[in-house]
């Protein structure tokens, strides 16, 4: 992930933990990190691999969507594809 794609990424993360929402990151073998509201651990975890997905959860861990990201192309691509729902298009 460079620079500008983690700017991106970051602003989508800060904008799910601002409603409250939990977070996973799935990196297609593992999930590092699960149900978490720590902006500074989600981060870490994600740009590893070329394609990861953010699983965004609500305060009961009940998933409400997901967020794939891939990584390599432009910032404003990076986001790949998410769940067609408006809790989570209002993230992006």
């Amino acid at each position: 992930m460079d620079t500008e794609e983690r700017f991106v990424v970051k602003q989508i993360v800060g904008r799910a933990l601002d409603k409250g929402y939990l977070l996973s990151v799935l990196d297609g073998e593992d999930t590092p990190i699960r149900h978490s509201d720590d902006a500074e651990a989600v981060m870490a975890n994600l740009g590893h691999c070329d394609e990861e997905w953010l699983i965004v959860s609500n305060a009961d861990r009940k998933q409400i969507g997901i967020i794939f990201f891939v990584y390599g192309n432009d910032a404003d691509e990076v986001v790949a594809d998410c769940t067609d729902k408006a809790e989570i298009l209002e993230l992006i």
